[in-house]
């Protein structure tokens, strides 16, 4: 064996004996060659692992660290998280048209599946006929349901496949964590279960409770397109009068839903429904043009109040031409925009861009009047409330129900009618119901409400301005 000298001198023979730069260099870049092939055959590997062959998506391996990462957020944030498989039948494929034929349908679906969702959404194919959908932690179970009603659009365009017209069918199925399940695995498997379940087109959850939630949604939505068609909704009005002498100066109207057996329906059990499904804008505009004529019949009888009041949210106004709607209508039926109000909540106003409370000062300086409804519920701050363009506070009916022998109630109600002096704002208490509520407000200089002491919502055939 040699000794440690001599390992000494080849070490000194290296150092010192010269160097070949041509070899060196070539010697030098055979090993960076070699080092990227194999960093790219590693990504290569690492890609073929994690993304399926024939459509380039992430497959289940991916999907599944993907969905690990989504509960350890919605975990985080204690919020839920909707998990979907879509099941579309391509066996008919393979038996007619072979492999090449199955590749080239899943790619087509797979194409149109990622043109219908959103950036946020990660989608992967998990199996021959199924994909996989993670919903953003938090998403609402309205805005999955409009997902879903996308992802059921697909069987109304049949695929092109070497030449052949292939109809397809997608079903889908839904796990909810942590509801469902208390890992990513077993939501997955929850939503697999459901989709098991049935045959339906519809979207299936695994849970009873939140089918029966969702199936009120399909179903709510599908009567409502209905309604708009047939007429079934109505507009009741309030009347806002002075304290003082009980003399009428405003009438809000309100919508009911009257349905084909008679009944009616409140908002509060439709309006979300319309918000999530786009509904609420054309529910809205309805609203805008009966109020407005209404308005017009009561003026020609020389008898109108000053002024009507309508419900709008926050998509009315991100309309591009929510402007001229609003004069348009006005316009139509001959009004002064000072007769129509606008009446908004306070969460509505925070929400809304900078270029949408633009439109609603193009709209005040016209003369239309601004509320903010449910006045003190909300989030608002003094610094951001002289920049909202609004010309009237309605104090809520929570706050004026124990006004009287309440201390928090009378110093929020304070404050509110503080508020209205220092920044020149109207002010109107909602929900009033006894002469000693109205008596305490008039003594805070509240000079307008509405309530059932001075009437009920009632149609405009039983309404007397």
């Amino acid at each position: 064996m040699r000794n440690q000298e001599d390992f000494w001198d080849v070490i000194d023979e290296f150092l010192i004996a010269p160097v070949d730069r041509n070899e060196f260099t070539e010697r030098a870049a055979m090993l960076l060659r070699t080092r990227r092939l194999a960093l790219t055959q590693r990504t290569h590997l690492a890609y073929l692992v994690n993304h399926d062959r024939a459509t380039d998506l992430p497959n289940k391996n991916l999907f599944m660290d993907r969905l690990s990462n989504a509960v350890r957020d919605a975990t985080v944030i204690d919020m839920p998280l909707y998990v979907i498989v879509i099941h579309i039948p391509l066996a008919r494929v393979m038996k007619s048209l072979g492999h090449i034929g199955l590749e080239r349908a899943a790619m087509a679906c797979s194409v149109r599946l990622e043109a219908l969702l959103a950036e946020d959404l990660s989608l992967a194919r998990l199996t021959t006929e199924e994909w996989g959908l993670i919903a953003r932690p938090g998403t609402w179970m309205a805005a999955v349901l409009e997902i879903c009603r996308r992802i059921q659009g697909l069987a109304e365009t049949p695929l092109m496949v070497l030449g052949e017209r292939i109809r397809i069918a997608p079903r889908i199925g839904i796990g909810v964590y942590p509801d469902d399940a208390a890992n990513a695995a077993g939501t997955l498997d929850c939503a697999i279960s459901a989709l098991s379940q049935t045959e339906t087109e519809q979207p299936v959850f695994y849970s009873r409770n939140v089918q029966h939630q969702a199936l009120r949604h399909i179903r709510t939505e599908a009567r409502l397109h209905k309604a708009l068609d047939d007429a079934q909704f109505e507009l009741w009005y309030q009347p806002q009068v002075r304290l003082s002498d009980r003399e009428p100066v405003g009438v809000e109207a309100l919508l009911r839903w009257r349905q084909p057996g008679g009944d009616l329906t409140l908002p509060e059990d439709f309006m979300a429904v319309a918000q999530a499904s786009g509904l609420i804008r054309d529910i809205d505009r309805w609203v805008l043009d009966k109020a407005c004529a209404a308005m017009r019949r009561w003026r020609s009888e020389n008898n109108a109040p000053r002024r009507v009041s309508v419900n709008i949210c926050a998509e009315d106004i991100t309309a591009g031409d929510f402007v001229e709607i609003v004069m348009h209508t006005l316009s139509h039926h001959e009004l002064p925009p000072c007769a129509l109000e606008l009446e908004l909540t306070e969460t509505t106003l925070l929400e809304i861009s900078s270029a949408n409370l633009a439109k609603l000062n193009t709209l005040r300086d016209h003369g239309v009047k601004v509320a903010i409804d449910d006045f003190g519920t909300g989030y608002s701050s003094l610094s951001y409330l002289h920049r909202l363009p609004i010309t009237t506070l309605k104090i809520d009916k929570r706050f004026v129900d124990n006004v009287t022998n309440n201390l928090t109630n009378q110093a929020i109600t304070r404050a509110i009618v503080w508020l209205a002096k220092n920044f020149k704002l109207d002010i109107i208490a909602e929900g009033i119901e006894t002469a000693v509520q109205a008596e305490f407000l008039s003594s805070l200089e509240v000079h307008t409400g509405q309530g059932f002491l001075y009437g009920r919502p009632v149609p405009e055939a039983l309404f007397r301005p």
